[in-house]
């Protein structure tokens, strides 16, 4: 399997588990989204910042209404996009650095929850959620 397979797929299990966080009602509804990946050098931000936004789609139901876009393609990138609805979500691309882990954290607040992950903590697509049980 190649390395943009494999993340392909990380990718959507990720984006199911933060779907299923909302589907089960314990956050709430989705309002803002943090999602800051170190990447390897060998990826590129726009193309990690296109992910996120992928599942930031799926986590607001629509694509944004704006977006500002800051950074190169070379190194850094961050974006931030605002939906109808007044949902935002801040993304953000750059090299993990050297001994570090690459992969996304993630936070997503909800009207009466939160979803916390930490990819570069382990790498598997899981969620703890914190808010009403």
């Amino acid at each position: 399997m190649s390395t943009s397979s494999n993340i392909s797929t990380y990718v959507e299990r990720l984006s199911d588990a933060l779907a299923a966080a909302i589907a089960n009602g314990r956050v709430g509804a989705p309002r803002f989204v943090r999602w800051i990946d170190r990447i390897p050098v060998s990826e590129s931000p726009t193309d990690a910042i296109t992910s996120g936004i992928e599942v930031c789609n799926r986590v607001f139901g629509s694509t944004p209404v704006r977006e500002y876009i800051h950074g190169d393609d070379a190194l850094q990138g961050t974006l931030h996009a605002v939906w109808d609805n007044g949902a935002s979500a801040i993304i953000s691309a750059g090299p993990a650095g050297s001994g570090a882990n690459a992969g996304p954290e993630i936070m997503l607040l909800g009207s009466s929850g939160a979803v916390y992950f930490d990819g570069a903590q382990g790498g598997v697509a899981t969620v703890e959620l914190v808010g009403r049980g």
